[in-house]
């Protein structure tokens, strides 16, 4: 019979829960129910503090309420002294228990991403405020059921304690830090997985902190040459660091979803934020420096699937900085593709040289079209180069691609070179 109420009530919750939803739904211009829950779900599993101290106070809020129901129908809230002692101290000292075990293995948890991916993604772990958020539970949970132990008293009548309220408060902040793990595994085990840990340190690439980095960069006057980066200051290190580890351990999905990340970062930020010339070419220079390296590890270490992304990634800011006709950044793009597939060539890597040789002909062309004869020169040297070394390396699928992929270059080259002597001969 008991049970049977208790399931009732439980029904209850459920069909109230299940009824805001629908208010929550109608309000909010009709929006399909599983919208709706799925978006509230994604927003409290956010790893921000507004988010999850929202969901942890939610969940804190509906365990002490239900509790409340249950204790009061089931007539729990009248407790003997020595009763109330023995349970609280056993309570307390659970928890204690609990607390230093989670800590322990966080602890742990943090040192084996730190050595899996990178030393830096211990400040991801430090700014996430799940741990924080549960060591305050515990903490008041423990502090409270110390302080209720202290204030027990023998009553002159009865032997029935006269801190009920208290007391079952204690037990409600017990079960609610027990019930507080779940949120909290589910989050850590979620933080080991390097799409997440991406994803955050995704977030922190900005102009301002790049732009910090790049304070001391030198300038050859044309181009701009990164020299000096401050390696502590510069928000793409992070996922660099994870790139190339997973690199080395040959986890391909992980390098992609990397690249990627920085590049659709890095486009965003050109998209939404207010720049000027100067500050766009330094960033995208930045951001095809990482890749560069990170490419000419992927073919010295003969990955073609990396080097192939790696590819793909300089072709999206090539088509970028054509697009938004920043001429330098164009040409230093053409120019990494070039050493990349040089690199790709000597490495005997026929689908990542062929992959360079038709994507540097596409921007090599958007060079000519917007009479860039700096990165179209730089397009068609590079494509002589990679042929040299396709010929020398015997690499019979690209030479023929590579060989009119240059007559057609090269031709674009000489139209150029007249255009500009004609326009000089007609000067005064």
């Amino acid at each position: 019979m008991v049970y049977a109420s208790v399931l009732i009530l439980t029904i209850q919750h459920i069909n109230l829960f299940n009824s805001f939803i629908r208010l929550t739904n109608a309000l909010l211009v009709g929006m399909p129910i599983e919208e709706l829950k799925s978006k509230i779900f994604h927003w409290l599993n956010e790893p921000k503090w507004l988010n999850r101290l929202t969901l942890y106070f939610a969940l804190g809020a509906v365990i002490i309420a239900a509790l409340n129901i249950v204790f009061s129908y089931l007539n729990f809230l009248h407790t003997d002294v020595d009763s109330a002692r023995y349970l609280l101290s056993a309570l307390v000292q659970s928890e204690a228990a609990i607390v230093a075990l989670v800590v322990t293995l966080s602890l742990v948890a943090v040192q084996l991403a730190a050595q899996s991916y990178s030393a830096r993604v211990i400040e991801v772990f430090r700014r996430t405020p799940d741990l924080w958020i549960l060591m305050g539970i515990y903490g008041i949970a423990i502090f409270y059921g110390l302080g209720v132990l202290k204030m027990i008293e023998n009553p002159l009548v009865g032997r029935v304690s006269n801190l009920e309220w208290h007391i079952a408060f204690s037990y409600y902040l017990g079960v609610f830090a027990f019930a507080a793990l779940v949120p909290y595994i589910w989050n850590t085990l979620n933080l080991l997985r390097p799409s997440t840990v991406i994803n955050m340190l995704a977030e922190r690439i900005t102009t301002n902190k790049i732009l910090a980095a790049l304070k001391n960069e030198k300038t050859d006057g044309k181009s701009y040459f990164i020299s000096t980066i401050d390696i502590e200051k510069d928000p793409n290190l992070p996922i660099i660091d994870i790139v190339r580890s997973a690199l080395m351990k040959y986890d391909y999905e992980t390098v992609r979803y990397g690249l990627r990340a920085i590049t659709t970062r890095t486009n965003s930020i050109f998209e939404k934020e207010i720049l000027n010339e100067e500050q766009k070419e330094k960033l995208a220079k930045l951001f095809i420096s990482h890749l560069i390296k990170v490419g000419k590890l992927a073919a010295c270490k003969a990955d073609e699937y990396s080097t192939i992304e790696v590819i793909y990634n300089l072709h999206v800011y090539g088509e970028m900085a054509a697009e938004r006709k920043f001429e330098g950044v164009l040409h230093w793009a053409v120019f990494s593709l070039g050493e990349l597939g040089k690199e790709a060539a000597k490495q005997k890597l026929e689908r990542a040289t062929f992959g360079v040789v038709h994507d540097m002909t596409i921007l090599g062309m958007k060079a000519y079209e917007q009479g860039s004869e700096d990165a179209t020169r730089e397009a068609a040297g590079s494509l002589k180069n990679i042929l040299t070394i396709a010929e020398q390396q015997n690499l019979i699928k690209v030479i023929p691609q590579a060989e009119r992929y240059y007559k057609e270059m090269n031709e674009a080259l000489n139209k150029l070179k007249k255009k500009r002597l004609s326009e000089w001969a007609s000067l005064p």
